[in-house]
Formats: structure tokens, sequence, C-alpha cells
């Protein structure tokens, strides 16, 4: 991120002239965000903190200094663009009470599923901004000429990568705010500090059932370090329980002081918190509090365009065989008629209504045959899939059964299973939250629930759709239970 050193000539007049002052860090001061705009923190939170797709913005009002009122504004929309990536864009206003920086913010995150529990999330922020000085009152008095004035304003690019490490719902990461970047123009008297603004975090996700109200909620601890160029290392600790209606959290940081915030969500969609922060410690206790305010809005995903399967025929084969039957009875009788009818005709009509006849029954004939081969060929894949011999894998788990009351035959992925009413609809609805189409049927044997997302026709599709995380939509664990046959 972005890292400047006030010249050695500012500094030893600022020390002269306020004594006392305390020196803001450069830093964007973002340690509070962990419901929306998280990204600026660590792009990698994108992913998941961001809350895409959603739009948001975030502003704080620093304490008040002799340079004015520092503040930071970020806007920022974040867009899914599959499974596994998301990117973003913003715009980032940066108040040092020095400085000025104004400009755009790129956001690019993927996640990389190392293990059935291992994620590796990777994320990049770009930003391009132009660097003014916030207050140029100071130039007169310090003698500075309009040339070197301008010496510290120009157009900069930089970017900040993140990364995260997840083991379940336990993760690391680590950010720099400011690893790298270039002058477009100007900034002949910058001095950045590449590689000096660098926060790792410890954190980790309680899932939460509080009721079936406020849906899926949670509690997030989060311990964080953080180096400063010219300043202490701030160290912190943050806390956010967060539910579908409300969100309530607080936090601890070495240098800025103790913090608490909460905000609430219209309709699921619109969200709006505020948060204070009060500089207790012996250099802040002058200061005025810090107040944060985050706006956001989640757009609801369209809704998946439900792909009806083909109805099965209402007749069975049998069905459709005996009414061809019939109609051939129909036929024969008809013509049995028409033979009476014509008795009296010539041998000759009589001979080619015979001939008639015999062409009509070898239609029949044929179709029957036809019919009866399409039934044999269904009777053959519905024996196919009772006898299906399954060889277990090492340590795979899978469940067999004769028959199930209500199941057809297959091969069912299993999600999860159930023996608590509450905690089973709970589950089918985070699962629903998540864009799935989950299915359930209930076991009189052992009265569970059984949560499942698809039903195979063979072992080796199940498997398939196991070992693939059924194919990247499902995260955790499945296995797979058979129904030989149906009663």
């Amino acid at each position: 991120m972005l890292k400047f050193l006030v010249c050695i000539w500012m500094l030893a007049f600022s020390a002269m002239v306020w004594g006392q002052e305390v020196v803001l860090p450069s830093d964007f001061r973002q340690h509070s965000l962990m419901q929306f705009n998280a990204s600026l923190w660590n792009p990698t939170y994108a992913l998941d903190w961001n809350r895409p797709n959603a739009i948001s913005i975030w502003t704080r009002w620093q304490w008040q200094s002799i340079d004015g009122d520092p503040t930071s504004t970020f806007a920022n929309y974040t867009h899914q663009l599959n499974e596994n990536a998301v990117a973003g864009v913003g715009f980032l206003q940066h108040n040092t009470g020095t400085f000025l920086y104004t400009g755009a913010n790129l956001n690019f995150a993927n996640v990389f599923q190392l293990n059935d529990n291992i994620r590796l999330m990777a994320g990049l922020n770009l930003f391009a901004f132009q660097q003014t000085v916030a207050d140029e009152q100071f130039a007169p008095i310090d003698g500075v000429t309009d040339a070197e004035l301008d010496g510290y304003e120009g157009f900069k690019v930089t970017f900040s990568p993140g990364f995260r490490l997840f083991v379940d719902q336990f993760n690391v990461g680590l950010a720099f705010e400011n690893a790298f970047g270039f002058n477009v123009s100007g900034l002949e008297n910058d001095s950045a500090e590449y590689f000096k603004t660098i926060t790792g975090t410890i954190s980790n996700d309680f899932p939460l059932h509080i009721s079936d109200g406020l849906g899926a909620s949670f509690f997030r601890p989060i311990v964080y370090v953080k180096s400063v160029p010219i300043g202490d290392t701030q160290f912190g600790l943050n806390g956010l329980f967060s539910t579908s209606k409300f969100w309530v959290q607080g936090g601890f940081n070495s240098f800025y002081g103790p913090s608490g915030g909460l905000g609430v969500t219209i309709a699921n969609s619109f969200s709006i918190g505020g948060l204070m922060e009060f500089g207790t410690g012996a250099e802040l206790k002058d200061e005025d509090s810090t107040i944060e305010i985050v706006a956001s809005y989640h757009f609801k995903p369209k809704e998946k365009e439900v792909v009806e399967e083909v109805e099965e025929e209402m007749d069975t084969t049998a069905e459709k065989l005996a009414k061809a039957e019939a109609k051939a009875e129909q036929e024969r009788l008809a013509q049995a008629k028409a033979e009476r009818v014509e008795q009296e005709a010539q041998e000759q009509q009589r001979l080619a209504q015979l001939q008639r006849e015999k062409d009509s029954l070898a239609q029949v004939e044929q179709r029957r045959l036809a019919l009866e081969q399409e039934m044999q060929r269904k009777q053959d894949s519905i024996a196919a899939l009772q006898n299906e011999k399954v060889v277990l894998q090492a340590n795979e788990k899978y469940e067999e059964v004769e028959s199930e009351d209500g199941l057809q035959p297959g091969f069912y992925l299993i999600a999860n299973v159930y023996g608590t009413q509450k905690y089973f609809q709970s589950f089918m609805k985070t699962l629903q939250d998540k864009g799935l189409e989950p299915k359930s049927f209930y076991r009189s044997l052992n009265k569970y629930n059984y949560v499942y997302l698809e039903r195979y026709n063979t072992m080796d599709e199940a498997r398939k759709a196991r070992d693939s995380k059924f194919f990247g939509k499902y995260s955790d664990k499945t296995w797979i239970f058979r129904v030989k046959s149906k009663n």
C-alpha cells in the first residue's frame, strides 16, 4: 500500500512547533473492517468478508489534529466471477493530515483447493492515485518554495498482495499494504517505504445457531500484528458477532485504543452500521474519539433457471404392448366385418383383401416385437443397476440397503444425517443459501433424516461427484448411500 516519509526538515520543524503532538501513522487505519469492504485490509477478504455481489462504502473520521481532520473513504463493488474467484473496483481517498491520496482500486482474489479441508487464497490490490499535499499552510511557515512543494505531488501506481491459508474454519493471513509500485508523474521528493507495512492475521469463524429467524450466524475473533514505518508495531484483537439481521463488534488496537460498533441489515440486502474508537493511551488521551460509518447493498443472485426434467412416460411398456394388441384386435374385427360385406365380391377382391389383412398382421407383429425389445432393454438396465458389484476403496464411507420406502434404486450422494429436526432444517437452508438444491429422505429404521445432493445410476458417477466436491459446488465431505431395488 502507500507509505511515504515526510522529509527530515519537515519532521524537525514539527517536533519544534508541536512538541508532544501525536504523529498519525500513514497506514489506511482499516483494522476494524470485519463486515464489509475488508479487501482494503487484505485483498483475499473480498472472497468472503465483502459478501459479493455487493457495493459498500466506508468512511473513517480520525481524531482532530493541527493539520485538520484525517479521513479515509473507500467505496467498492465486489463481483463473484465464479465459484473460486472474485473481482472488485473501487474509489479511495485517504488523508493522513499531511498528504491526500485520491484514486481508484482494482481487486482480484482466487481460492485454490489444496485438500479436502485445506484452501489457499491469493489476492491483489492495485491502486492508482494522485498524491497531493493535504495542508499547504506549512509551506510559508517553513520557507518551502512552490517548486519544492510540487516535488511531493504526482501520480503513482502501487501493488498490494495478500494471502490466506485455511484449515477448516481456521485461517492465517499475510498482507503487504505497500509491496511495490512506480511513479507515473511528479513525486521527485518521494521516498516510498515498500514492504514496510505488513499485517499478519489469525482468525476463525465459529458457526452459531441462535434462531431460524436470524439465519446463519457466526462469531469471528481475529488477532493481528501490523508493522508501520516510523512508528511502533501495532497489535490488535477484534471480535465480530454477525447474523442476517444485525452485527456487533469490538476490538482493541495498541496505538488507536479500544473500539465498539454495531449495525443492522434490512430486507437481507441493505446494511448500515457505525463504530467508535477511543484513544485511551497516554499519547491519545486528549484526542477526540474516532468515528467510522459503513453502508452496503447486497445484490441478490439471480434465481437459477430451473431445468425441468423430461417427464417419464405415463404408460409402462406392458401397457403399450396391451394397447397395440387391442388395436390389432380392433383391426381384425373391422377386417372380418369387411369380409362379410364383400362375401359376394369377386374372388380377386377377396384374395386382395386377405393379402392386405396379412400385411396388417405382419406390421402389428413387428410393432409388438419392437415393444418387447424396448421392454427387455429397460429390464436389463434395471437389472444391471441392481446387480452392480461395488468394490470399496480404502477408507471409503459407503452404506448399502436392499430397498428403502419411496426411494428409487441408485447411488445417493449424502451430505449429512440428522436426528434433530431443528438442525436438519437449518442445514437445508444453509445449502439453499449457497445456491444448491438439496433433497432428503427419512429412514423409519433409524429415525434419521438423510440430506443428499444428487442420485446417480452407477457407483462410478457417484464417486466422480464425491471426489470433485460435487463438481466444485460443495467443499465439505460427502459419502455414498445405495438402494439396490424398489419396494
